[in-house]
């Protein structure tokens, strides 16, 4: 039981801590909001593209990994739907319905998942494997996320057609970084292990290089875009958000992942990806498309904070001994 708390705290710890360093570095001013914004920019549209691409076209193929994407995205459709029917039951208002489930459905998987993985099994002799299953398995769901994203707030943007809106929402959907990343990735493995081709060695290590900013600098932004502001904005509907996202999400992938008989490390990416925070990409989104953006915010940063105790709690019980 020591060995599993000292495991769990030398996992989470150095996550926290760089959030928590991203925080107070934008308190103090070091970091200002436009070098804020720059860094997420930077790490969402380079780093994080790399690490995906880089992981999958190197990875061994991990068997299986379809049935945990099927847990991951039944997992995912089903709390969409369950918070989408009570959000007007617990008070949630029409305006306010749409980003509120977006928070709920949607996981920061690249920015805390990931590097909660990594960091869980550094010096394990299937972290190769794990890395490989990690990502096969998310690489649908961002298409999904994205999707289901589109599907509801497209309601709450009045300017023009709904099918204007909906046309060119899907284009950017097509133009999104992370799931142009997945799919370099998928070729890149392909051409590997079908015609044992692979990139040249100079632009493999550039990629492999740009992707290692990605777990440092990810968290890093998170922390400097949860501001105070964020927190105290629709605090009680984000408190709804936390009991949906982290204690009914995990609840319904461990149903699915024991459905589906997966393995214990299959298992334990399923679960360690539903029990993250919201993903800041939920705020983004919101903010952007008309929606509430403040209960999308605060749900961000309410998540990111009480995702310590879920992620702790996927670690101690799923990690694959």
């Amino acid at each position: 039981m020591v060995q599993s708390i000292t495991h769990i705290l030398s996992t989470l710890t150095p996550i926290y801590a760089i959030l928590i360093l991203g925080a107070l570095l934008r308190h103090i001013g070091f970091i200002s909001a436009e070098l804020a914004k720059g860094l997420n920019k930077l790490i969402f549209n380079i780093a994080l593209p790399c690490l995906i691409t880089a992981s999958i076209a190197a990875a061994p193929i991990a068997p299986g990994w379809e049935r945990s994407t099927l847990a991951l995205m039944s997992a995912t459709i089903s709390i969409f739907a369950i918070s989408w029917l009570i959000a007007p039951i617990i008070g949630i208002s029409k305006f306010s319905r749409p980003a509120f489930v977006q928070a709920v459905f949607r996981s920061n998987n690249a920015y805390i998942g990931l590097p909660v993985m990594q960091f869980a099994f550094a010096g394990r002799a299937d972290l190769t494997e794990m890395l490989s299953l990690a990502m096969l398995t998310l690489a649908p769901c961002l298409i999904l996320y994205n999707v289901l994203a589109v599907a509801i707030l497209t309601k709450t943007d009045k300017n023009g057609s709904f099918a204007k809106q909906a046309f060119s929402l899907l284009k950017g959907i097509a133009k999104n970084p992370l799931i142009i990343g997945c799919i370099l990735g998928l070729a890149g493995l392909f051409l590997r292990v079908k015609y044992n081709l692979t990139a040249p060695d100079a632009l493999a290590k550039t990629i492999t290089t740009l992707g290692a900013m990605a777990t440092p600098g990810s968290i890093l932004a998170l922390g400097a875009a949860l501001t105070p502001a964020i927190l105290r904005a629709n605090i009680s509907g984000a408190h709804w958000t936390v009991l949906l996202k982290l204690v009914v999400t995990p609840l319904l992938g461990l149903a699915f992942a024991m459905l589906l008989n997966l393995p214990p490390i299959h298992r334990f990416v399923v679960l360690c990806y539903l029990a993250c925070p919201s993903a800041v990409a939920s705020f983004i989104m919101a903010q952007a498309m008309g929606g509430d953006a403040d209960i999308a915010g605060s749900s961000v940063a309410l998540t990111t904070i009480y995702s310590f105790i879920s992620l702790a709690a996927v670690l101690l019980w799923a990690m694959p001994s």
